[in-house]
């Protein structure tokens, strides 16, 4: 079967199927331009979609209250336990710097870095997050 035999046979079926051919050549670039001119044509008459529907998007958080934590003085050592500092620790790795970052702006969000000072923390203190044992900077 030749070539004129196999591109007659697939323009009858495009036009039983109601569909359009472009013969292209990427080395001649024949046919090329007519082809982005048709499927740019084609593009704009499409109807234009949402990409998600804000309705139906959930939207999750790790939303720590401030009565979720305590903090008690012993012996010069402050400790702070609750379920909010228990979800933090859980997320923090205490040997990489970025993370300990995060923890002092969490523990700066949630409260708990004005209570200390309330309570007198000092620099080099002990501070206890739930099983951690750090000691307190600046």
């Amino acid at each position: 079967m030749g070539d004129d035999t196999l591109l007659k046979q697939v323009e009858e079926l495009a036009k039983k199927e109601h569909l359009e051919i472009f013969k292209i050549s990427a080395a001649t670039k024949d046919g090329v331009q007519e082809l982005i001119d048709f499927v740019e044509k084609t593009l704009k008459t499409l109807p234009k979609e949402e990409l998600f529907d804000i309705e139906e998007r959930k939207i999750y958080t790790l939303e720590e209250k401030q009565d979720q934590w305590s903090i008690k003085e012993e012996n010069g050592v402050f400790i702070v336990s609750g379920k909010a500092v228990e979800r933090l620790m859980g997320r923090v790795n205490i040997e990489d710097n970025e993370s300990m970052h995060y923890l002092q702006k969490s523990l700066k969000n949630l409260g708990i870095d004005q209570k200390l000072k309330e309570m007198g923390v000092c620099e080099g203190d002990t501070v206890i997050l739930a099983d951690w044992e750090l000691e307190w900077y600046e």
